[in-house]
C-alpha cells in the first residue's frame, strides 16, 4: 500500500479526533470539483449511515434536512447534492481512508496495554453484490477487529483471484501486533500465518477442524480428554440432561 505524506503522518498521529485523521486523507478530486471539503462530506455521511442512511440518496435526503447551525459546524453553507455524493466516493482513496480510520481505532489504545484480542473474519459486505448476483458477488473483505477498543483496525478487499488466507496474510503484516491475541475460524490455523503472528511476537488461537486431520490428531494427543475444549464438559451435561419423555 502506497500512502501519501499525509495519511502516513495521521498513522503516526496516534490519538485525535476523527476530523483530524480524515483531513489527513488524500483528495483526490480535481480542483473543480473541491467545493465541499472532503473532511466535511465523509463526517456527513457518517453521521447520515449511524443516522440509518442505507444509501446515498439517503444520505443527500438528511444532509438536506440539517440545520444551518449542524452545517456551519462542518464547514458547509449547505449540504451537497446527490450528485456531489457519487462523485467524491468514486473519488475516495479506498485504501488510504481504511487505513486512517484503523490508526484513529488504533489511538484509543493504551500505550502500555496494546491492542489486546484482535478478532480475524472474512465477509462479504451486505448491499455490495449486484441484484442479479449468485451469492457469489460483492465486496468481499477481512477485518481485523479490537475486541477492547470495540473497532475494527484494518481492513483489506479479497482480491477476485485470491482468497481469505492470502488477503489475511498481508493485512495482518500492516497491524502493530505484539502482544495482542489474534483469533478466527479454522480458515486462518495456517503456517504461514501462526508464524508471521510469532514474527510479530504476537499469539495466535485458532479453531482446528477435520480438513487438518494429522494436526487434530497431534492436538488430541498432546490435550487428551481436554481436546476439543468444552468436549467432555458437553458429555458431562448430556448425561445430566433429563430424558424427553
Amino acid at each position: 500500500m502506497i500512502l501519501e505524506v499525509g495519511v502516513s503522518e495521521a498513522l503516526e498521529v496516534g490519538p485525535g479526533s476523527l476530523w483530524e485523521h480524515l483531513a489527513a486523507i488524500p483528495d483526490r478530486r480535481g480542483r473543480k470539483g473541491r467545493q465541499y471539503g472532503l473532511p466535511a462530506v465523509l463526517t456527513l455521511s457518517l453521521a447520515a449511515m449511524l443516522s440509518g442512511a442505507n444509501d446515498l440518496r439517503a444520505v443527500f435526503r438528511w444532509g438536506r434536512r440539517l440545520p444551518p447551525e449542524a452545517l456551519f459546524l462542518l464547514g458547509l453553507e449547505r449540504a451537497p447534492c446527490h450528485a456531489t455524493y457519487h462523485y467524491f466516493f468514486k473519488a475516495l482513496d479506498v485504501a488510504a481512508t481504511e487505513a486512517v480510520l484503523g490508526a484513529w481505532v488504533r489511538g484509543a489504545a493504551e500505550p502500555d496495554q496494546g491492542l489486546g484480542h484482535v478478532a480475524l473474519d472474512g465477509k462479504r459486505l451486505r448491499g455490495s453484490a449486484g441484484a442479479d448476483h449468485d451469492g457469489s458477488g460483492g465486496a468481499h473483505l477481512v477485518a481485523a477487529f479490537a475486541i477492547r477498543l470495540g473497532g475494527v483496525i484494518g481492513q483489506l478487499q479479497v482480491a477476485p483471484d485470491a482468497n481469505e488466507i492470502t488477503a489475511a496474510l498481508t493485512l495482518l503484516k500492516g497491524l502493530p501486533l505484539h502482544g495482542a491475541l489474534v483469533t478466527g475460524d479454522a480458515m486462518f490455523c495456517q503456517r504461514a500465518i501462526c508464524q508471521g503472528l510469532r514474527d510479530q511476537h504476537g499469539d495466535y488461537l485458532f479453531a482446528v477442524k477435520a480438513n487438518q486431520p494429522e494436526l487434530m490428531a497431534d492436538l488430541a494427543l498432546a490435550f487428551g480428554d481436554a481436546f476439543p475444549p468444552g468436549a467432555a464438559q458437553g458429555a458431562q451435561d448430556e448425561r445430566r440432561r433429563p430424558p424427553i419423555r
